[in-house]
């Protein structure tokens, strides 16, 4: 794999949350105790990934209660992507149904999966810092989340993978990475912004900008992993189906697709339209989804979950 840090743009800056540590104990506790009965790999796999870090880089402006929800939502889309991603579709869609029911306030019975128990906590953080229509938002995007994990479900995992068409990966890719629920989250910081601001195409574009940002880079970093793990939604595998070209070549073609998109965003942030009160909200929510970007990138360096470079 190539350098990704010396050819991907990154203009955003890179800060860390001065809770970093606490995160961590938080983390580490939660691992041990609350998702205690999961798989003893599984939980090796989550203590490695180290969320808090992910979190405090993505996030460094949260005060420390949202800090602590931030960790608490990270892991737990960690632990929903990893652990029934590879269930089949039948019993993958009961999990979906059964975390709408607790997105909406079903509460988990005791003897149900720890992953369970973890989302209807943080639904209930949220719940107690959010407005109203932002939680009815957040419901709506997490369930486009748990949709884009079934669909990758059903086409991934397998030895004849049948690889979607460049235009069909991107909207898929877009919801199963979770951006929209990561956009969300941006708004807790920089101000809550109300439905018909972020309903405007402007806004939408950003927000769609930044999920290929987020999931574009991932693949890039990860392709190789996920190409003997047998994955379908990967940017660079995707490319390389559908050109029948060599891999490098289906490489250097994601990173030129990365980087102009990171200059799509660069002239939104600074062709900012007026929206009124909110033009200084919207700027900040900018802002907020480049710190996710540039904190991604450094969660991923720091961690080693995969290699930046050779």
């Amino acid at each position: 794999m190539k350098n990704l840090k010396t050819i991907l743009l990154n203009p955003f800056p890179s800060r860390v949350s001065p809770y970093l540590t606490l995160m961590r104990e938080k983390s580490e506790q939660w691992i041990n105790e609350d998702y205690g009965t999961l798989p003893e790999p599984f939980l090796k796999m989550m203590k490695r990934l180290d969320g808090a870090s992910w979190a405090a880089h993505s996030w460094p402006d949260a005060p420390l209660p949202l800090s602590i929800s931030f960790t608490r939502a990270l892991l737990w889309g960690i632990a929903q992507d990893d652990y029934y991603a590879p269930y089949q579709a039948d019993e993958l869609s009961k999990v979906t149904c059964r975390m709408m029911e607790v997105a909406r306030g079903s509460v988990p019975d005791p003897e149900e999966n720890p992953i369970i128990h973890q989302f209807s906590i943080l639904m209930r953080e949220f719940e107690a810092i959010a407005t109203e229509d932002w939680i009815k938002r957040y419901i709506c995007d997490v369930s486009e989340y748990l949709e884009g994990i079934e669909i990758d479900s059903s086409i991934s995992y397998r030895k004849n993978i049948n690889y979607p068409s460049i235009q069909e990966y991107i909207p898929i890719r877009r919801k199963n990475v979770a951006m929209a629920t990561v956009n969300d989250k941006i708004e807790l910081v920089t101000g809550i912004l109300p439905d018909y601001i972020v309903a405007h195409p402007f806004v939408q574009q950003a927000r769609n900008i930044g999920g290929d940002l987020f999931a574009w880079s991932n693949d890039l970093i990860s392709f190789e992993k996920e190409m003997r793990d047998e994955e379908a939604l990967n940017l660079v595998l995707v490319i390389q189906n559908e050109r029948k070209c060599p891999m490098e070549d289906a490489f250097d073609e994601a990173v030129q697709m990365y980087n102009s998109r990171v200059e799509e965003f660069m002239t939104l942030y600074h062709n900012l339209p007026d929206f009124g009160v909110y033009t200084p909200v919207v700027k900040k929510f900018l802002e907020g989804q480049g710190l996710w970007i540039s904190g991604y990138l450094k969660w991923f360096e720091d961690t080693k979950r995969y290699s930046m470079q050779d």
